[in-house]
């Protein structure tokens, strides 16, 4: 069996991920309008009603379309660790229960789930996801990488990671209060585009050849910026030939790849 990914949606307007094992689909939050997550299964060959939903945290641009997606697909199943899923379900928002986990590992169908630990602002989990002798690690809305995150990935064919701002925009953006840039920087905000390039370069230097930057900032950061940093930190260390980069991006999909 084959294990498939393809970012929908990523960015701080909104997220959500298509992957596929087995006869297992799933899609990593649901980020933006129902109707646009409708749309985009569609163009992949697939629909809300066949999907399981992964929920990493409870900040609205990766919870945007739960609540109509959980209310319009009864039958589907919606897993959230059991602290997001108390900050969620005492919102009065939804309209039924989430199938609830901790750290353990646990099963979507012929999908193996794995929840690691991030360090963001409120409680957020990531996921390595396993079918079939493959792995994909989904990291994004972390201020830094946790050795045990990061050595949990070594492992993997295809690492999506957060690359989320570059520290010169961010300083120069005058619309972000200062406060604000603190909260991006510090250990429980994002990942900054070095911060990623380091995290790739360790992870290449492991084996992994397979990488998606996901969760840019609109405001402060760009896709050719983002590509750029991590693609010179890989020459500088000498992985770069056989190293993929793909950048996902808030409007449009990336490729649909599959590990075989």
């Amino acid at each position: 069996m084959s294990l498939k990914i393809c970012s929908l949606f990523s960015g701080s307007t909104g997220n959500c991920t298509y992957v596929a094992g087995g006869n297992t689909e799933l899609i990593i939050d649901a980020g933006v309008a129902l109707g646009r997550i409708e749309k985009a299964l569609k163009v992949l060959g697939s629909d809300c009603g066949r999907v399981s939903v992964l929920v990493t945290h409870r900040h609205s641009d990766h919870t945007a379309g739960l609540a109509a997606l959980m209310k319009k697909y009864p039958s589907v199943q919606v897993y959230a660790h059991e602290r997001t899923a108390a900050e969620l379900e005492r919102t009065g928002a939804f309209s039924r229960k989430f199938r609830t986990f901790s750290f353990e590992d646990f099963y979507v169908g012929d999908i193996t789930v794995s929840p690691l630990a991030l360090s963001h602002d409120v409680f957020c989990v990531g996921f390595n996801l396993m079918c079939g002798g493959k792995k994909i690690s989904y990291v994004t809305d972390t201020g830094y990488l946790p050795d045990g995150v990061l050595e949990s990935a070594q492992d993997s064919d295809l690492v999506m990671l957060e690359c989320n701002h570059s520290p010169e925009l961010l300083a120069a953006n005058r619309s972000y209060s200062h406060a604000l840039k603190l909260r991006i920087l510090s250990a429980k905000g994002h990942l900054s585009n070095e911060d990623c390039a380091q995290a790739i370069v360790k992870l290449a230097k492991h084996g992994v050849r397979h990488f998606i930057l996901a969760h840019l900032s609109r405001e402060n950061n760009y896709p050719e910026l983002a590509y750029d940093v991590c693609r010179r930190a890989l020459a500088a260390s000498g992985t770069a030939p056989d190293v993929g980069l793909e950048v996902a991006c808030a409007d449009r999909f990336t490729a649909l790849m599959e590990i075989v």
